[in-house]
């Protein structure tokens, strides 16, 4: 079953979000990540990290839990945006 259009909806907004509010992290990025070799990744996994957050809350207040076919959804969905988070490191 997909991920229905509300929860996605919801997902996709709050990475968009947070790709707008990049700029704003790379100094925390450069200070909570001293030691490593790449903040796009660092950067990629906090948004991450918040978007898999969104997406299990949006289940959660369904009562409802994300199946493994979701989890695979939502990898889609975040790996669209890779891209866009590596710009602001090159």
């Amino acid at each position: 079953m997909p991920i229905p259009d509300d929860i996605k909806e919801s997902v996709e907004k709050q990475i968009k979000l947070m790709i707008s509010q990049t700029e704003a992290y790379i100094p925390l990025l450069k200070i909570a990540f001293p030691y490593s070799n790449n903040l796009a990744d660092a950067c990629y996994n906090l948004i991450v990290g918040s978007a898999v957050s969104i997406f299990v809350n949006q289940y959660a207040m369904r009562l409802k839990y994300p199946t493994a076919e979701d989890f695979t959804e939502f990898g889609k969905i975040i790996v669209k945006y890779r891209d866009s988070i590596d710009q602001f490191f090159k």
